[in-house]
């Protein structure tokens, strides 16, 4: 089978714990929700601005820097040991993919810009684009693309357990020519080429082969990339510049460079927006949309994503190893209501843990619980949870009392208020317990010494690389801590799968498996929104799961923040 450019995975959980603190997983499971934290403040990219109120357009006094302001400092500009999403979004600006995604989600070629699949589907045979160079000026080669092969297998970073666990041994990876690389695997695994568009950064071998270890390697004083944007300098918490390579094989912009401003505080993020010192915002749904809209020279960009928001259930600890008590808790929630109220909107209520922008592979015809406080009473009292007066006993006699564990920062206060409100409606008792994100992580990720939480996902293009750590009984951020042996089987399978619609009834199977027992309470699927200075930028499609901020998609060696150009 052959790609062409024109036309397990469960992680150890303890080896993972070691290798990242509480802080780090604080970062990683705070950058996959996109929720602000902490108080700082931003700093000015030296260009003066205004609001329009004393006259003026509002644009930037130069168009030649783009500014996108930033929630969370990056650590370590690593492809192969990345901690946080802001480290992983920082090394996309300046290192490629091997593949990418078209408007509609499906793989395509990037680095590679054609590839063939043997017929059992175990080996993937990739054309290397020619013409493409280091930022140091040496090209990009087959060696490169099998040295990134054969680190992310030896080196076995968690987060790439999706690639690591299905690549053969590395001296199987063999470079045939200059621009051409096969690539055995373990297994099948249809899902490859969209795995590597989110996972599959090249590094240079030249640069990287000198280090002991890659994945412990800070490599961010002068590392070096292939992609749209040079990086130039960066201060800690504070910025991130990069330049605009002029001698990138793909589109380049119209502008000169790049500036990421990193700004903790929503507030302070919205006030730079607003003063005119920042280009591009992610926005929170339901935060400061509409302050955004409303000013001069600002719009907001909508665009589908991969999100999921849920409430987590601890299915370990009792009460809530009933699957019963958990039923009735999905029944008891109004998603209508937390989507209208805490999103103004901007969300889509929903069911399954595989969101609708995974078009393909979102079955959206799983089992429902839509709101019914009188089937959630019901199925309360059948089951031994009898009322007495404004609240249920278990059928031990004790109280049936839940502690809600949530970070307080974004949205989480807000939807947490609302939910313990909805279930106590049918006499489920939650108290919510707020906190900070590194206590937050702590506690349910480390610890999982929680009864119920509060989160967002951003999946990958594919499913795989998300279900399986999240829900496999071995996975690495199993913190429901939930186990379905047909599940895991079904995982397996659609691994093993190379017929696409085989694959899809695998993994619907798998999300009825998962919205019938629920490890999570599905709340909504959020939608991707940024804030644009539309007096001084174009904007564009967004791409799903990265949107305005994404340097790659659509066509290769494009993406939104290379189209967003200056007016």
């Amino acid at each position: 089978m052959k790609n062409d450019i024109n036309e397990k995975i469960s992680l150890d959980r303890r080896r993972f714990l070691q290798a990242t603190s509480a802080s780090t997983v604080t970062a990683m499971l705070a950058g996959c929700s996109g929720s602000p934290s902490g108080d700082g403040t931003g700093t000015n990219n030296g260009t003066t601005e205004s609001d329009g109120s004393d006259g003026s357009d509002g644009s930037s006094t130069t168009d030649d820097e783009l500014s996108v302001i930033w929630p969370g400092g990056v650590n370590n500009i690593n492809p192969l040991g990345w901690l946080t999403i802001p480290d992983y979004d920082a090394a996309r600006m300046m290192y490629e993919p091997l593949t990418s995604v078209d408007g509609e989600g499906q793989a395509i070629g990037h680095v590679a810009k054609s590839w063939e699949t043997s017929e059992d589907g175990a080996s993937y045979t990739w054309t290397i684009q020619e013409g493409i160079t280091w930022h140091d000026g040496e090209p990009l080669t087959a060696e490169d693309v099998a040295f990134t092969f054969r680190s992310i297998k030896e080196y076995d970073w968690p987060y790439l357990g999706s690639l690591s666990s299905v690549i053969a041994d590395p001296d199987q990876i063999t470079v045939e020519d200059e621009y051409t690389v096969t690539t055995p695997l373990t297994q099948p695994y249809a899902a490859l080429p969209l795995v590597l568009a989110d996972l599959g950064l090249v590094i240079p071998k030249h640069i990287w082969s000198e280090f002991d270890n890659p994945t412990e390697a800070s490599n961010t004083e002068d590392p070096i990339g292939s992609g749209p944007f040079v990086f130039e300098n960066r201060e800690q918490d504070q910025f991130i510049n990069f330049s605009v390579d002029d001698e990138y094989w793909g589109e380049v912009p119209d502008y000169d460079s790049v500036r990421i401003e990193i700004i903790a505080s929503t507030d302070s993020q919205v006030l730079t927006m607003k003063e005119g010192s920042g280009d591009m915002l992610r926005l929170q749904p339901g935060q400061y949309v509409e302050e955004i809209e409303s000013a001069n020279n600002l719009e907001v960009v909508e665009g589908g994503s991969t999100y999921v928001t849920y409430l987590g259930i601890n299915t370990n600890r009792e009460p809530l190893s009933d699957e019963a008590l958990r039923k009735a808790m999905a029944y008891a929630v109004d998603r209508d209501t937390v989507a209208e109220l805490v999103n103004a909107g901007y969300a889509t209520p929903g069911y399954s843990p595989v969101p609708p922008g995974l078009e393909f592979y979102h079955n959206s015809e799983t089992s429902s619980y839509a709101h019914n406080q009188e089937q959630a009473r019901s199925i309360l009292s059948e089951n031994g949870y009898e009322q007495q007066g404004n609240s249920r006993v278990m059928p031990s006699g004790d109280p049936l009392e839940l502690v809600l564990s949530i970070q307080n920062t974004g949205n989480w206060p807000r939807i947490a208020e609302v939910l313990s409100r909805q279930l106590g409606e049918v006499g489920i008792s939650v108290e919510v317990n707020s906190m900070e994100s590194n206590s937050h992580t702590q506690k349910v990720s480390v610890e999982q010494d929680y009864d119920l939480t509060l989160n967002t996902w951003r999946v990958w293009f594919d499913p795989d690389p998300f279900l399986s750590p999240v829900f496999e009984e071995e996975g690495t951020l199993n913190t429901s801590q939930y186990h379905n042996e047909q599940f895991d089987e079904l995982m397996r399978q659609q691994r093993r799968a190379t017929d696409p619609e085989k694959r899809q009834e695998y993994l619907y199977d798998a999300q009825e498996i998962l919205v019938d027992e629920l490890p999570w309470v599905v709340l909504y699927y959020p939608q991707l929104l940024h804030g644009i200075r539309s007096s001084a930028w174009e904007s564009t499609n967004p791409i799903p799961r990265y949107g305005m901020q994404s340097p790659y998609g659509h066509e290769p060696g494009s993406g939104p923040m290379v189209q967003l150009d200056p007016k």
